[in-house]
């Protein structure tokens, strides 16, 4: 009898220190997070989140959210990644209607008190900044070769479309980032749909490049590689606060992004990133993101980025974001065949 006590408590021992072991295991694993913010506010939010839960981050950096939504769909049979960070809710949305994507409701959701605009009421994608779409110029070449033509800063979009900014304008391209295609879809809002590709085909005789990513539109811009952008205006902020001339225009009739983070449906730890996203919705990592990114955050309680105009103060186009999300591969497909770039 002893001997067959002893045995039990042999094993159950074992067995409670194999179960302490999976459940301690399972938390601290480390997520992969495929991440359209650029690579300082990552790693800022990825190291306030390895403080706050002991999970370690894979990450893979890329500013241009529309491409790691076609690497989402090309890993859709065996995914890679845990967590899509960053990007629009215009770029999430469709990997969601694909399937893509897993359900959750954050368990920090409630207490953050965020507006139900800025997420899906189905819980697969929720936002965590806001941006908005401004004009940015390069003061010293503006200075120096428009303004002696008597030709003032540009204050609305049609402003661009001055031929005096002729190969000195440029964009993110709507084919790979959410920043360009929101501005085609304000443009369509803005002035009605066969109106708004007039409108930008006008512009594009002006384009000297639609960039790949947003960042690359910022280099030129603060080199004065080129003269004019469109591009998100706290892109603009951060040059500015960089030291280089760049000016910020936010004019009326603009567009703004809900940034967004979803979990990728079949990643390697699924606990991991509803973890992850937990934290995204709560003020430290929004607060970061304002200081170094100088983003809007979603939450009233974040801080806001300092130095850039209230939120509230903004003139945004009236944005029918359903429709935009519903009707983005036709306009895609439209802007490839008539504009080409």
């Amino acid at each position: 009898m002893r001997r067959q006590l002893l045995t039990l408590a042999i094993l159950g021992a074992l067995v409670l220190a194999l179960v302490s072991g999976l459940q301690t295991g399972a938390q601290p694993r480390k997520i992969v997070i495929y991440s359209a913010i650029e690579e300082k506010v990552t790693t800022e939010i990825v190291k306030a989140f390895r403080a706050r839960t002991g999970i370690e981050s894979e990450v893979l950096s890329l500013a241009a959210a529309g491409t790691l939504a076609t690497r989402i769909r090309a890993e859709k049979a065996k995914p890679r990644a845990d967590v899509f960070m960053g990007g629009s809710a215009d770029i999430h949305a469709p990997l969601a209607k694909e399937g893509l994507l897993l359900k959750y409701v954050p368990r920090t959701l409630a207490e953050a008190k965020i507006d139900k605009q800025f997420y899906d009421p189905d819980h697969y994608w929720h936002g965590w900044y806001l941006g908005a779409l401004g004009i940015l110029v390069n003061r010293e070449r503006f200075e120096r070769e428009i303004a002696p033509k008597g030709v003032s800063m540009p204050k609305t979009w049609d402003d661009l479309l001055n031929p005096v900014y002729k190969g000195h304008f440029a964009m993110p391209s709507p084919v790979t980032t959410g920043g360009g295609y929101i501005f085609v879809a304000t443009q369509v809002f803005r002035l009605g749909e066969d109106r708004a590709f007039a409108w930008l085909k006008q512009l594009a005789a002006n384009a000297s490049q639609f960039t790949p990513t947003a960042p690359a539109t910022v280099t030129l811009i603060a080199r004065g590689e080129a003269i004019v952008a469109m591009m998100w205006a706290h892109e603009g902020f951060v040059a500015r606060l960089m030291g280089f001339p760049v000016e910020v225009i936010l004019p009326p009739d603009t567009g703004f992004e809900i940034g967004s983070a979803s979990i990728i449906k079949g990643g390697p730890n699924p606990e991991g990133a509803k973890a992850f996203v937990d934290f995204l919705l709560t003020p430290l990592p929004q607060g970061i993101n304002a200081a170094y990114g100088m983003r809007y955050p979603v939450r009233p309680d974040a801080a806001s980025p300092v130095g850039a105009p209230p939120f509230a103060s903004i003139k945004f186009v009236k944005y029918d974001r359903n429709w935009a999300i519903e009707n983005r591969d036709r306009l895609i497909r439209r802007w490839q065949a008539e504009i080409g770039r």
